[in-house]
């Protein structure tokens, strides 16, 4: 079902500019338009929590989803040397970002398919794109849409990216239909 929006928000702007930066392979840039669009989504998630809670909580909820595009894996639950995957994001990508400008060495994005979680948390690219994609199908951000309409294959279907906001149901069904196990997210 597809639910019409009025005007573009802040957070369809925000990934609009975060999909434009990904197409030139910019990484920082499309960092910093696509963590105000979490932070906002997190907000509309949980209101009453302090920003950094309700980021952590968020990324936690979307743990499994954001996984499973980025490596073909559902993990969730990740806690290495102290640091769990919403810590790790939130404090070495996202506050590093919005007040220093670049990522804290802590984590590194590459190009490569590399997963390594330690001191260091090394991350394909594609969990960036998992987490546009989290913030996209959340319930709350339904009523967004792009501009510009693009598409996206995830597990094995072609996604307009207009589809995807608030899709967060099919997606899911989408990703236990492709792994087999349709009670995968119960």
């Amino acid at each position: 079902m597809m639910i019409e929006a009025t005007k573009p928000g802040a957070i369809s702007r925000r990934i609009e500019s975060f999909w434009a930066a990904t197409s030139r392979r910019q990484l920082e840039e499309s960092l910093i338009h696509l963590f105000p669009a979490l932070d906002e989504t997190a907000k509309r998630r949980r209101p009453k929590a302090g920003v950094g809670h309700r980021i952590r909580s968020f990324l936690a909820d979307q743990e499994a989803i954001m996984s499973a595009i980025a490596t073909g894996n559902v993990m969730k639950n990740i806690y290495v040397d102290g640091v769990s995957f919403p810590q790790a994001i939130y404090l070495f990508g996202r506050n590093a970002i919005m007040h220093e400008g670049e990522l804290d060495p802590r984590l590194q994005i590459t190009d490569a398919n590399e997963l390594s979680i330690g001191k260091t948390w090394v991350l394909p690219r594609s969990y960036v794109l998992g987490i546009a994609v989290a913030v996209m199908i959340a319930p709350e951000n339904a009523r967004e849409r792009l501009a510009n309409q693009g598409s996206i294959t995830l597990f094995g279907r072609d996604w307009r990216l207009n589809e995807l906001w608030g899709a967060e149901s099919a997606l899911k069904s989408a990703i236990a239909a492709r792994f087999r196990h349709p009670n995968l997210f119960r």
